[in-house]
């Protein structure tokens, strides 16, 4: 059985063929195992068998440098925390680290070509700088340590791909914005159903059913941008 892999560039042609065991096979060189699990979730549709199922968004994230003894005292000297918004869309994640930085996460688009645009990231990152004024503005002089951008697969139902999709070929994919949470619990229910374990993380991983298709670009295109439009419409106060 062979995987096909659909290449955003005409020389990123690839196979997966699990004939006797798993041979990945890319412009890079080769990998051969007996078995193999797909965790790849934002570059997921670019394996024919998951094409049409998952769509990838693309959301971004800051760190401040740690804050100077001042800085903490001012805000009470506080123990760690982590607040998420109601809408993951438009609201913006905010966290207090161990090492007393404040992490901000803010931001979705769709990455269809799995890039996100330099000039987009800066605007973004200038908008970091305005949401950790508008909550604290005593750090003004807090400068961003790392800015970064990442990926995240989504579903029109919300439901995952889960589970085997071929001889010796598993995945773990489209968490739908609850990466840490919900792949922990699909990652283990996985290494579970590959060692031949009856888990009841296998049986819950089931239970959320299976994604359901997705139409083509430039239909899944216009679907996405008019998603994250009604979305940032309707929780633009959690801004």
């Amino acid at each position: 059985m062979k995987f096909r892999y659909l290449p955003r560039h005409k020389e990123a042609n690839g196979w997966v063929d699990s004939e006797g065991g798993v041979r990945i096979t890319t412009p890079h060189g080769e990998v051969v195992a007996g078995k193999a699990m797909f965790a790849i979730n934002g570059g997921a549709g670019q394996l024919t068998p998951f094409a049409g199922k998952l769509a990838s968004l693309v959301t971004h994230a800051t760190l401040t440098e740690p804050l100077t003894p001042e800085q903490r005292a001012g805000l009470g000297d506080i123990a760690p925390w982590g607040l998420t918004p109601v809408n993951a869309i438009v609201g913006a994640t905010f966290r207090y680290t161990r090492d007393h930085r404040i992490l901000i996460r803010q931001h979705v688009a769709h990455a269809p070509t799995l890039h996100s645009d330099a000039g987009a990231r800066e605007a973004i990152v200038r908008r970091h700088r305005q949401l950790l004024l508008s909550r604290f503005p005593e750090l003004g002089e807090v400068a961003f340590a790392h800015s970064w951008s990442g990926l995240i697969s989504v579903s029109r139902n919300g439901a995952p791909l889960w589970g085997q999709f071929g001889p010796d070929l598993y995945a773990a994919l489209g968490c739908n914005g609850a990466g840490i949470s919900k792949q922990t619990m699909a990652g283990k229910a996985l290494a579970d159903l590959v060692c031949g374990v009856e888990s009841p993380w296998g049986e819950q991983m089931r239970a959320l059913g299976t994604a359901n298709y997705l139409p083509p670009r430039p239909w899944l295109d216009l679907g996405v941008q008019g998603y994250l439009w009604k979305e940032r419409l309707l929780g633009a106060g959690e801004y």
